[in-house]
């Protein structure tokens, strides 16, 4: 799959690249200055990634994940509709306030303010509780969950396969509705981290067998 990270250089974004890349896909490290893209996939070693613009990464790519702050969430997904509208675009932007705090926008949620903007989009919510700090070690496995959730179920269902291909699972956790609800324990986990003086606390859901489906 051809993959393409917004905001790739930052430390989610390197740490979902260097994950694809050992997985075999093929990854465009977006930025506001391609060079820059160019630069990480040269310092990471990955020899099945390349830097692009923004829209350039988008555009080429079979997925999109969003991996930019926060702060001018909607500006940037406002200026990326029109290269993501058709596409499964996964928002893993987590709304992190003042003081480890939730401040969602006005729709309740990141991933919701995408679809809102970008309707003909597929969104799907991912990634958010997910160490960076894990994903870029590839010496470690990666025993954390990752909570999925959107309205297209084959979305949903396209994301949770990329998630087993670099060895993680995938929860679904339903419709997009859910992403408040995701968003919010990603800024728990933040919490978490700094309290414990930790870069790798995760989420694990207990007793969930390895083939469960969704019912």
């Amino acid at each position: 799959m051809r993959i393409a990270i917004l905001g790739g250089t930052g430390d989610l974004g390197r740490g979902l690249a260097v994950r694809f890349c050992a997985a075999g896909h093929e990854v465009i490290i977006g930025s506001r200055d391609p060079s820059r893209g160019t630069a990480v996939a040269a310092r990471l070693n990955l020899s099945n990634a390349t830097g692009a613009a923004n829209a350039g990464a988008a555009r080429e790519a079979d997925l999109v994940i969003l991996a930019c702050p926060h702060e001018g969430h909607g500006t940037f997904v406002r200026d990326m509709a029109p290269v993501l509208a058709g596409k499964i675009v996964v928002d893993a932007t987590v709304p992190l306030g003042p003081g480890f705090t939730f401040a969602p926008p006005p729709e309740g949620s990141d991933a919701a303010e995408t679809q809102a903007l970008v309707p003909d989009a597929r969104v799907v919510a991912a990634f958010h509780t997910m160490a960076a700090r894990l994903l870029a070690d590839r010496a470690r496995p990666l025993d954390q969950d990752v909570l999925v959730c959107g309205d297209d179920p084959e979305g949903r269902a396209t994301v949770i396969d990329l998630i087993a291909s670099i060895g993680a699972r995938g929860v679904d956790a339903g419709g997009l509705a859910a992403a408040a609800t995701v968003e919010a324990l990603a800024v728990l986990v933040v919490g978490l981290n700094v309290r414990y003086r930790r870069r790798d606390l995760g989420i694990r859901i207990a007793h969930l067998p390895p083939d469960a489906r969704p019912r």
